[in-house]
């Protein structure tokens, strides 16, 4: 890493790297792309501190997430998916904690973490109520800044036991998120056979276009105004390997875009969750969705088969950050929580262990070590041994 000037140094910009080794911006979109995983760009933001590696700029090190996809003759690397699509994983998960004994609450939503146990309100069979489960440990797998903001609540914060039930939808916006998501899930009446698995469309012209194609990680603004300004967005087409994920002779694809986060008004934080929401999903109305839609069908239509893609289409299903919210209830309605600078990395991402109450234990994404499937196993694992530990010494 020391050696020829530094050049190799891998806490520096990622983009300071790869200029040094590649002069094709193409060549530096293909070993960068995957920073996008953890919320960050490949760009040196020179404004920042160590040009802004400590914020939304991805170090040098996260290169070797192009390494392990890349691999030439490693068989373990690359990107997999079960065949079923990931329900299966959580259902299979489901069916291991039945035959443990785990009771499942559905259609129940936590309001509120006390030392003592768990507020919830119960909508089951659309009549709803008002309920307290005593518990001496407490693991909360929603998104830790929305967590820490609505339900977990130190013993005396909230004066008055009715509000325990209140839903709310807020989040801390003092640290850094990943991108938001805009996600369209495609039923198509014919295959798509110039797609793969896995694809991955980025904007590679020049290094200006680079540049502005990762613009949203950088000030989390909305910079698509037509079709053809740069952007980057993922297709995954399941079919390519997994016959079940549509009938024969059709298709389904799933388009990510990445956008702009939720931006936090004070005054919806004042507002039930309903409401909240509701103002929300305002920040994404219905223009900006079809010139994103729109945008990605004009990227597509260079490739064979697919000029005409949005007449194939028999279903469509949209999500937004404001959905992501709804559904998931993360913070500003990220789907892959907070980002990984190195100000929010390792033992500088918030820990496992709530600092306001001894009973309550987080786990997901916005904690350590960070997000995607196989660190949030990691973490899932550290926070069962823990809760473990927790619950021996109470004994």
């Amino acid at each position: 890493a020391l050696r020829d000037g530094l050049k190799r140094w891998p806490l520096q910009p990622h983009s300071s790297m790869l200029n040094s080794l590649f002069t094709s911006p193409k060549m530096c979109a293909l070993a960068s792309f995957q920073d996008l995983y953890v919320g960050l760009e490949p760009s040196e933001n020179s404004g920042q501190i160590g040009g802004g590696v400590f914020r939304k700029t991805a170090p040098a090190v996260f290169g070797l997430l192009a390494a392990l996809e890349l691999h030439p003759n490693n068989e373990k690397a690359g990107v997999f998916a079960p065949i079923g699509g990931f329900r299966q994983v959580a259902e299979s998960m489901q069916n291991l904690c039945i035959e443990c004994g785990v009771k499942f609450y559905f259609e129940t939503t936590v309001t509120c973490v006390a030392e003592d146990g768990v507020y919830y309100v119960s909508k089951k069979n659309e009549t709803a109520s008002d309920s307290f489960l005593p518990a001496d440990l407490i693991i909360c797998n929603a998104d830790l800044p929305f967590a820490t903001e609505t339900i977990a609540k130190p013993k005396g914060v909230r004066e008055n036991e009715s509000k325990y039930y209140e839903e709310r939808y807020d989040w801390n916006d003092n640290v850094d998120y990943s991108s938001g998501v805009i996600a369209f899930h495609w039923s198509v009446n014919r295959p798509c056979d110039s797609l793969n698995t896995h694809n991955v469309f980025l904007c590679a012209k020049n290094g200006d276009d680079a540049r502005r194609s990762w613009s949203i990680l950088r000030d989390n603004t909305q910079n698509l105004t037509k079709p053809s300004d740069p952007f980057n967005f993922y297709v995954h087409r399941a079919c390519k390997t997994d016959d079940s994920a549509a009938p024969p002779g059709c298709d389904s694809l799933m388009v990510l875009v990445p956008c702009s986060s939720l931006v936090r008004k004070e005054n919806l934080a004042l507002l039930s969750r309903e409401d909240a929401l509701s103002g929300y999903s305002q920040q994404f109305n219905k223009d900006f969705v079809d010139l994103v839609r729109n945008a990605v069908f004009f990227r597509l239509s260079v490739l064979e088969g697919l000029q005409d893609l949005k007449n194939s289409i028999l279903d469509e299903v949209v999500e937004t950050p404001s959905t992501y919210a709804n559904y998931y209830n993360v913070g500003a309605g990220v789907p892959f929580g907070l980002s990984h600078g190195l100000g929010q990395l390792s033992i500088a991402r918030p820990g496992a262990e709530s600092p306001d109450q001894d009973n309550l234990l987080f786990v997901g994404a916005s904690s350590r070590p960070g997000n995607g499937v196989p660190l949030v196993l990691i973490g899932a694992k550290a926070v069962a041994k823990k809760a473990i530990q927790k619950l021996e010494r109470m004994s």
